[in-house]
């Protein structure tokens, strides 16, 4: 069996603000992957998993306290950074720390790829974050996912859209930058069950359903990144803060969101 693994900051346990140090974050990030390798070991030995260190710059875990039989993308920029070496090889992903898109109160540090740009996306006229938006790029390599985890708030949105799926929340909201963690042992008994559950049903769950063409709708912080992102060729200035881009092929609309993010860190930095 073959998974990947792609794990953010926003959603794990312990953590409520991008403020914390960084020794903490790298420290409870790792240890949530570990919680969850050591369930898929118990549940499917000897898989091969290859991990994503999909927060920020990608340099977050503990490489030196990670399984020696784990493969780690780690680094940035990467051509599909969340989702970098994903292909039609594996059986599986799992969405681990994940959080809800940006505008959903009170999800947990909400945003949808950057903070410091995106104000909403939408895909074919939808509100997406990350999880729906990288479940797109996995269903488009025919990959299902089978494990989601992160705040309460991000379950209640993503379910709607992963039905078949596994989900393990870590905390319950309460603002932007509070929540109320589930008690430790509640986590581990979760994701027991839940990496028990996806495991034994990987063959019975469906990828995402496609259908082509797509338009995504990028409404930006301000008018700055929204100028500069509508000259990537093919966007559409829609108005002052909106931006579209249309393709039968979402590999293309994933890498116009990539490189929109990109622009808009440049426009941050102007």
């Amino acid at each position: 069996m073959r998974l990947y693994i792609s794990i953010d900051m926003e959603g794990i346990w312990g953590l409520t603000s991008w403020r914390e140090p960084k020794e903490r974050i790298s420290e409870l990030m790792t240890q949530e992957l570990n919680l969850v390798l050591s369930f898929i070991e118990k549940y499917a030995k000897n898989a091969d998993i290859v991990i994503a260190d999909s927060h920020g710059q990608g340099d977050n875990l503990l490489v030196s306290k990670l399984p020696e039989n784990v493969s780690l993308i780690r680094g940035f920029p990467r051509n599909y950074y969340m989702m970098e070496g994903l292909d039609e090889s594996f059986d599986g992903v799992l969405f681990i720390g994940y959080h809800a898109p940006v505008g959903i109160l009170p999800g947990q540090m909400d945003h949808s790829y950057s903070s410091s740009t995106f104000y909403e996306v939408s895909i074919n006229g939808k509100k997406v974050g990350e999880a729906e938006i990288n479940g797109m790029l996995a269903a488009y390599y025919g990959v299902p996912v089978i494990l989601i985890s992160g705040d309460d708030v991000l379950v209640n949105f993503s379910k709607l859209f992963f039905p078949d799926t596994q989900f393990v929340i870590t905390k319950k909201a309460i603002s932007r930058h509070s929540a109320q963690m589930v008690p430790y042992k509640s986590l581990v008994e979760q994701y027991n069950r839940a990496i028990k559950t996806a495991l034994d049903s990987i063959k019975r769950i469906k990828p995402l359903e496609l259908r082509p063409p797509f338009t995504i709708e990028l409404e930006v912080n301000d008018t700055g990144a929204a100028y500069l992102i509508s000259q990537i060729p093919g966007a559409v200035l829609v108005s002052g803060r909106k931006v579209s881009y249309s393709s039968s092929s979402f590999l293309e609309i994933y890498k116009f969101l990539m490189v929109s993010a990109y622009i808009g860190w440049v426009n941050k930095n102007l």
